[in-house]
């Protein structure tokens, strides 16, 4: 089987480890990398050009993995698009939902295949998770815990909601992607509260430490907690308290956490290599982005609300912060 060849848009750290994954397969490969920092280009490739428009004009390549900071998803996506190029784009694909609703309706109207970065969808041990919640074999779900949490806080830059959208968009629409894949279900709202810890300098707009509930349409609900610092390193994992089962699931966990997720984002890519070649994918769609940025949105609210209520409270908390989500997507 002759690889599927895919050109990288973005040559930094998740850059890094789309390229690693990529170097472990032997149904993608990489063709050659787009940044205009020409020496974390070359790092990667000897084929390397500076924008994702002299991408095009060199050509050699079937498709894109987008990898660039939050804020050119957008407009790179357009670009890539318009040129008819199949796109596997880095979550979230944009900072506000409406930027995603845009580029689904362009890629619609061309036709252009584009997969989302969830990768959560190609680990084995959460499809056969999610597999046997849909078969009943836990029995009836009632909730679902998502924890992520970080090894130590990115650099102050990237934590701007200006640039990454805070925590809830850089981390938090991985868990609620999850929750809705998982479950089947959908978000209809929630109640949360961030902490008033800090680990480094704070960052308006940005809790170090958020603490989420869930309202899902089938009536289970969902918990996600988020965190800036985990001492051990990166962690995530998936709870499932169900009627006849507990299921505990850690898909990434220290100290093998960058070399698992190297291995989801392999699954990941070859998965869209898939799409590419006309097979009907099974990662997310640009819909599942707009839904989880929609949720991020509400997530906010109810965190602001929650604030306020900490704010106010004169020994008890007087208000639990609930936000609508979204209408149930049917």
């Amino acid at each position: 089987m002759t690889p599927t060849r895919l050109a990288l848009v973005g040559a930094g750290r998740i850059g890094r480890m789309h390229a690693r994954a990529l170097e472990t397969s032997d149904r993608v490969e990489l063709a050659l990398v787009a940044d205009p920092d020409e020496r974390a280009a070359a790092a990667l490739s000897r084929h390397h050009v500076r924008d994702v428009r002299e991408l095009l004009v060199r050509g050699g390549f079937d498709a894109a993995v987008v990898a660039a900071p939050t804020t050119l998803h957008p407009e790179i996506l357009d670009v890539l698009i318009d040129a008819a190029v199949p796109v596997l784009c880095e979550k979230p694909c944009g900072l506000r939902s409406t930027q995603v609703r845009a580029a689904a309706t362009a890629a619609a109207e061309a036709g252009v295949p584009v997969q989302v970065g969830y990768w959560r969808r190609f680990l084995p041990s959460l499809r056969d998770l999610r597999e046997r919640m849909a078969a009943g074999a836990l029995g009836e779900v009632a909730t679902v815990i998502c924890a992520q949490w970080d090894e130590a806080p990115p650099p102050a830059a990237f934590r701007d909601p200006a640039t990454s959208g805070g925590v809830l968009v850089d981390m938090g629409v991985h868990e609620f992607d999850t929750l809705r894949w998982l479950t089947g279900q959908e978000l209809l709202g929630f109640a949360g509260f961030p902490s008033s810890v800090h680990y480094a300098e704070p960052i308006p707009g940005d809790a170090d430490n958020v603490s989420l509930v869930a309202g899902l349409s089938g009536g289970a609900s969902g918990v996600i907690t988020l965190t800036r610092r985990h001492p051990p390193g990166d962690m995530c994992r998936v709870e499932v308290l169900a009627a006849d089962s507990v299921e505990v699931v850690t898909y990434l966990e220290p100290p093998r956490s960058e070399e698992q997720l190297v291995e989801a984002l392999r699954l990941q890519a070859e998965g869209f290599a898939e799409l590419v070649a006309g097979t009907p994918g099974e990662g997310a769609t640009l819909e599942d982005a707009v839904i989880a940025l929609e949720s991020a949105e509400a997530a906010a609210a109810a965190l602001e609300a929650g604030d306020q209520a900490l704010a106010r409270r004169d020994g008890k908390v007087h208000n639990r912060g609930v936000a609508p989500a979204r209408e149930e997507h049917r």
